[in-house]
């Protein structure tokens, strides 16, 4: 089976307010968030983590990442950067893309850290699965509102902690959760 995850943001107390995430502390989420993954993702399954695992200069979540099932692919987000060799280094992912083109159930599958306006195969029937923008309502400004509206009837969907019960989602959960929420302020 393929799952897929992002903005995790392990050890980044800064994301707590950002997010008002339901939590009490970090180790509460961390927690949640293990448990949650090694119940769903068995040990053959992949994961595709769409970018933003930690603070931008962490590398303490690598041993503890390490702990989690599937074989997990990584997708640079915007906090990854300044860590990349580390994380390469650590072999922890089977890959490290900036964007992929993956195939799940015969279904192609753009996957990015960024929500984008066109992806590959976008024309041919391909979906889209991105991060990046948490759980931003339109109160947040004007661009996730345009978001959102532009992303309303496009197979493109939010596989971001924030609003997935911060747990990894399988494609399918992923189109039943975005019909389900359509009509709310998250961006799915």
């Amino acid at each position: 089976m393929i799952f897929y995850i992002a903005d995790l943001h392990l050890n980044d107390q800064k994301i707590f307010g950002k997010c008002q995430r339901p939590f009490k502390n970090l180790n509460e989420y961390k927690d949640t968030l293990f448990a949650n993954w090694n119940n769903k993702v068995a040990k053959n399954d992949i994961v595709f983590v769409l970018g933003d695992v930690a603070d931008d200069n962490d590398v303490s979540w690598i041993a503890d990442f390490k702990k989690l099932n599937g074989t997990k692919h990584l997708i640079i987000g915007n906090h990854d950067s300044l860590i990349l060799n580390q994380i390469i280094e650590s072999k922890i992912f089977e890959s490290v893309d900036f964007i992929k083109m993956v195939m799940d159930n015969n279904r192609k599958v753009c996957v990015c850290h960024y929500p984008l306006m066109d992806w590959l195969e976008f024309n041919r029937n391909g979906l889209l699965v991105y991060g990046h923008v948490h759980n931003k309502t339109e109160k947040n400004g004007k661009a996730y509102a345009q978001i959102k509206e532009y992303y309303k009837d496009k197979p493109a969907y939010n596989c971001g902690v924030d609003v997935t019960n911060f747990e990894p989602v399988t494609l399918d959960e992923m189109i039943n959760l975005k019909e389900e929420l359509k009509n709310g302020p998250y961006i799915n």
